[in-house]
């Protein structure tokens, strides 16, 4: 009889043991928890933006490709400037962009030889830089700024007035003029001075 309580009693203690632990697994033990990996991300170095101006020697050096071949596909050849078929002659006079140093190149119909699009690049000191914006001004055209620069535009017309965008910076003078105006051409030629300033800023 004794050992028969003995067994009883033994499974007892082990039922409350066992029970004993589920209630502190249920109520008191803490549930790990996944943390993520901590996500590393690379900050891209700041993009530098050209500051070095180079004046180019020759009108081929003057564009990009893709621009050189667009103007080629509409049919336009290079007349005037280093390297066009009338070089520096096809001018009467120089340009104000020559006066200062510059080059001046024009494109037009290779048929009829009448300009299409004339694009000068400049060097720019202080000490004619007002005398250039006073004679903006005297012509009328429209003032404003993009990043590092003064701009001086006027849209024209598709009948008399050419569109003109001039872009001056502390050390370069840009100038796009579209024979005929109006605001098609005037937005292809602030896309063509922005052209011209990747190409001669390195």
């Amino acid at each position: 009889m004794r050992k028969h309580w003995a067994v009883a009693a033994a499974a007892v203690i082990t039922i409350t043991a066992l029970a004993g632990c589920s209630a502190d697994d249920g109520n008191d033990a803490e549930v790990p928890v996944d943390k993520p990996n901590p996500v590393v991300t690379e900050t891209p170095e700041p993009t530098v933006e050209p500051t070095v101006f180079t004046l180019p020697s020759t009108c081929a050096e003057l564009l990009p490709a893709s621009r050189a071949a667009a103007f080629e596909s509409e049919g336009l050849v290079l007349l005037g400037g280093p390297g066009g078929r009338y070089g520096t002659d096809y001018l009467g006079e120089p340009s104000p962009e020559e006066g200062l140093g510059g080059i001046t190149c024009i494109w037009g119909d290779s048929a009829s030889e009448m300009s299409s699009i004339s694009i000068s690049v400049a060097p720019l000191a202080a000490s004619s830089r007002a005398g250039i914006v006073e004679g903006f001004v005297q012509d009328g055209l429209n003032e404003g700024e993009i990043e590092g620069a003064n701009t001086f535009g006027l849209q024209g017309d598709t009948e008399l007035i050419s569109a003109v965008y001039n872009v001056l910076r502390n050390d370069s003078w840009i100038s796009v003029i579209s024979t005929l105006g109006g605001p098609a051409a005037y937005e292809e030629a602030v896309v063509v001075a922005d052209e011209v300033a990747a190409t001669v800023y390195q």
